[in-house]
């Protein structure tokens, strides 16, 4: 009788990693990593920017497939203090004066904003498709602008960091769209 309820407790949670990709997994290995790298080498405002965003990333992955382990008051709360500790960082960027950071994160905060206007408002976006894809293309150009940036002040981690989440990013916006497309059928 035990080993039935630890079977559908566990189990599913086990069938839910043995069948998720293991390319996203390795993603989210790998910014996992970038955390303790830069809590060991860098300063610890980027460790707990990189901590924050490895949790949002997990959440909004954690949406789309549908498993979130909270309610949704849960979740709205939990982004919410994310998001206090985001612009808590952004400001110590910006007081700090630390130019590619604060870019960097400008382009993010505005790819965050279209998704979530792809998302909450897609009348609005559907109205003005060009326009949206043009800005959706401008921010990642400019991501790549950040990686090249950063190489050019050999910035190793940091290019690699930031092409790692533009890779990330792609692949949960891939599945909110194949998830927007399937609710839509």
């Amino acid at each position: 009788m035990l080993s039935d309820s630890l079977n559908l407790t566990v189990m599913p949670n086990a069938q839910f990693f043995l069948s998720y990709p293991k390319f996203k997994l390795a993603i989210l290995a790998l910014l996992t990593l970038n955390i303790g790298i830069y809590a060991a080498v860098d300063t610890m405002t980027t460790a707990v920017d990189a901590l924050v965003w490895v949790i949002l990333l997990v959440m909004f992955e954690l949406e789309t497939v549908k498993a979130a382990p909270f309610n949704e008051t849960t979740l709205h709360a939990v982004r919410n203090v994310l998001i206090v500790v985001i612009a808590l960082v952004f400001g110590s960027y910006v007081r700090d004066n630390e130019w590619l950071d604060v870019v960097n994160s400008l382009l993010w905060f505005a790819l965050i904003v279209l998704l979530e206007l792809e998302v909450r408002w897609r009348s609005l976006v559907v109205r003005h498709r060009q326009v949206f894809w043009l800005m959706t293309v401008a921010v990642f150009v400019g991501l790549i602008g950040m990686v090249v940036a950063w190489l050019m002040q050999s910035a190793w981690l940091d290019a690699y960091d930031a092409l790692l989440w533009i890779a990330a990013f792609g692949v949960i916006e891939v599945d909110i769209f194949h998830f927007l497309k399937l609710t839509r059928d």
